[in-house]
């Protein structure tokens, strides 16, 4: 009884005697836990239109207009970050973490969220078929994609990640955090 008494007297008194390493050490193994730091989600809305009049040999044509929504998620893939990635000055209270550049988590697209808006099938056509819509909103989905650049969805996620360290460190004790976007 009292060798456990005094081995957990010995466990207590270690875990209090460890120094502000130990928290600063244990905060950044919490975050590169965490793999994604997802920190923006987008809504974006896209019309796909086909306009498919008919070959030669094909009498009429067709037409479909579809619209779908997009859910973008942007962050910080955080899978190489390690206690590497942050350099600790502690005598002036400064702290610098190296990150990659913000990308694109995730797109999701609902089926719920997929609506035929207009469809005109004159009297000599078949419907578009579901693969025919399917390649469609594959053709919006890649669209959204190369759209991403422009819609400044990994400025604000970056913006957003400066501010989480800032945070993070700030409530650590640091005085002076540096967030830098390496490649």
């Amino acid at each position: 009884m009292k060798k456990a008494f005094y081995i957990a007297l010995l466990i207590l008194t270690a875990g209090c005697a460890r120094g502000p390493e130990d928290n600063t050490l244990r905060e950044i193994e919490a975050i590169s836990a965490m793999r994604q730091l997802s920190l923006v989600e987008y809504r974006v809305r896209k019309i796909v239109k086909a306009d498919d009049e008919g070959e030669w040999y094909k009498i009429g044509d067709r037409k479909i207009l579809l619209s779908c929504t997009a859910y973008l998620k942007a962050g910080i893939d955080l899978t190489g970050f390690s206690a590497d990635d942050v350099d600790i000055d502690r005598l002036d209270g400064s702290v610098t973490v190296r990150l990659p550049h913000a990308t694109l988590l995730s797109m999701d697209i609902p089926a719920s969220e997929i609506r035929e808006e207009f469809g005109q099938v004159t009297l000599l056509r078949s419907s578009f078929t579901a693969e025919e819509r399917n390649a469609l909103l594959r053709q919006g989905e890649k669209q959204i994609r190369d759209s991403v650049p422009s819609l400044g969805i990994l400025e604000k996620a970056e913006e957003n990640a400066r501010r989480f360290f800032e945070s993070v460190f700030s409530k650590m004790g640091f005085t002076s955090v540096e967030v830098v976007f390496e490649p």
